[in-house]
Parts: C-alpha cells; sequence; structure tokens
C-alpha cells in the first residue's frame, strides 16, 4: 500500500484548508461583525447628548 493512496479527505489539509477558517469561525466573525456595525449605527440619545453638554 502506498502513501499516495490516502482518503480524499487527506487532500484538504493543505493550502486550502489554511485559507479558509472554519465555519464556527466565520459564523463567530458575522456575528461580531454585525453587532459592532449596528452600535456604530446607533444614533446618540438626547439625555446624552444634554449630559455631555454639561460637561463642557
Amino acid at each position: 500500500m502506498s502513501s499516495e493512496t490516502g482518503s480524499p479527505r487527506g487532500d484538504t489539509s493543505g493550502k486550502d484548508a489554511a485559507k479558509r477558517p472554519p465555519a464556527r469561525t466565520q459564523d463567530v466573525n458575522g456575528a461580531l461583525r454585525r453587532a459592532y456595525e449596528s452600535t456604530v449605527d446607533e444614533t446618540i440619545p438626547q439625555s446624552m447628548l444634554d449630559l455631555l453638554s454639561k460637561l463642557d
């Protein structure tokens, strides 16, 4: 038996596997990105702006 006749699964352990993170990592990355973007897009409440203006 030759080592060249490995399972097809062994073929993906090379360069291709290193290029793409696991699906679970991609899910976490996407969730964090969406949470960050929604936070950045939020408007500042008027009460917070009033408090900040009192500090000046």
